[in-house]
């Protein structure tokens, strides 16, 4: 099955806000002018069952902005709400400083891609591309122009004929995308776009839309429950969980400065270890380690916590490698329990002295050099690798 690659080079500049036709990219988000989307004590409940706590939160003028979280935590009906499809049960949404909450979805002025594609099947490709501008009245030579423009930046040039089932999942999300974009709405919403598709051509199309976003340089709210997605599409991810924000940042915040637990353990993999704050960068553990940490400032001597260290982090020592543990500082030994080989990394699970597991990832090796179940290893990894979390109970 193949499948058409976006164009790198030698294609229009793109569809403009301005309706001139003749169309170029809008700032990128380093230009970026103000807030596009406020949410001002937003919530929605339905009866005695909360969807949406109060919110408040903002989205930049040409932002990627990710909503992350687990089923259920409220990331679709914060989508919706944008959309125009829900109403908020109290507070108001503002689109550009204007006050949206009871505006209709049609006069919003909003695209949508959906992951289920919405294709309409009796029709073909220009056709279903072309159908939002006919809604809008535009004369048939400047439909042309501008689906001719859509297809040949999702990479679609000379598919114009076929119909939604003559085409391949990715083929038929690239239709939906060019459909979305060739009436140049202001904001562009994704929900889940790519969660029907296998895992290889999720990737490829992930850099495709990162690459349409800078070209376009449109505001863009993408909906997804994988963090890798997440972490890799967008300058902002918005993390929810329970109906609440449980944080808002770039993704080297939300990976490498969480602020809670939950955050912590959702983005990416981590161990949480366990245990007592003794001084302003030091945490012992009830197994005898001693922790070097980068800070414990907003803890008290005594106070339990718990340290996150990201398992790509901690380094395999050899036996003679005492010079490089002195400098990690914090070293620990343990028994290998399992490895499972990944492709380009290998995860290692040590079971510490207690008996506490401890995930390790590193560059693989061919099999005959792995330590085998049972091996004792010996780990290290740095104080500017440890961050304190609170012990959440």
């Amino acid at each position: 099955m193949s499948h058409v690659l976006l164009e790198k080079e030698g294609r229009p500049s793109g569809l403009d806000a301005r309706n001139d036709g003749d169309a170029r990219a809008a700032s990128a988000i380093t230009n970026m002018k103000g807030n596009m989307i406020a949410f001002e004590g937003v919530g929605k409940t339905y009866g005695n069952a909360v969807a949406l706590h109060t919110t408040d939160f903002t989205v930049r003028e040409g932002e990627f902005l990710s909503l992350l979280g687990p089923s259920g935590s409220g990331k679709s009906t914060i989508l919706n709400i944008i959309a125009g499809a829900i109403a908020p049960t109290s507070g108001r949404i503002l689109l550009k400083g204007q006050d949206v909450s009871t505006v209709p979805p049609r006069e919003r002025g909003l695209g949508m891609v959906f992951q289920n594609y919405a294709l309409l099947p009796h029709l073909n490709v220009f056709d279903n591309v072309a159908f939002p501008l006919r809604i809008r009245g535009l004369g048939k030579a400047e439909i042309a122009q501008r689906v001719r423009n859509a297809l040949e930046r999702v990479g679609l040039t000379g598919y114009e004929g076929r119909k939604p089932r003559e085409m391949s999942g990715g083929q038929q999300q690239r239709v939906g995308i060019a459909r979305c974009i060739v009436y140049a709405p202001s904001v562009i919403l994704m929900d889940e776009p790519l969660g029907a598709l296998d895992k290889k051509l999720r990737e490829q199309l992930q850099g495709e839309i990162k690459m349409l976003h800078k070209d376009l340089g449109t505001t863009l709210v993408y909906v997804t429950h994988d963090q890798e997605e997440a972490l890799n599409l967008s300058d902002r991810v918005c993390l929810m969980n329970g109906g609440r924000i449980a944080q808002i940042g770039t993704p080297d915040e939300l990976y490498f400065e969480p602020v809670s637990e939950f955050v912590a353990d959702f983005v990416g993999e981590s161990n949480l270890i366990e245990g007592t704050v003794t001084a302003d960068d030091t945490v012992a553990t009830a197994d005898g380690l001693t922790l070097a940490v980068r800070s414990t400032q907003g803890h008290a001597t005594g106070t339990r916590v718990k340290v996150l260290v990201r398992p790509e982090k901690i380094g395999v020592l050899d036996s003679d490698a005492a010079p490089a543990a002195a400098q990690q500082r914090n070293t620990c030994t343990g028994t290998v329990a399992q490895t499972s080989f990944i492709g380009g990394m290998t995860r290692i699970e040590l079971k510490r002295g207690n008996g506490a597991p401890l995930l390790v990832k590193t560059i693989s090796t061919r099999a005959a050099e792995r330590l085998p179940v049972g091996q004792a290893m010996t780990v290290a990894w740095s104080a500017n690798d440890s961050v304190v979390l609170k012990n959440q109970e």
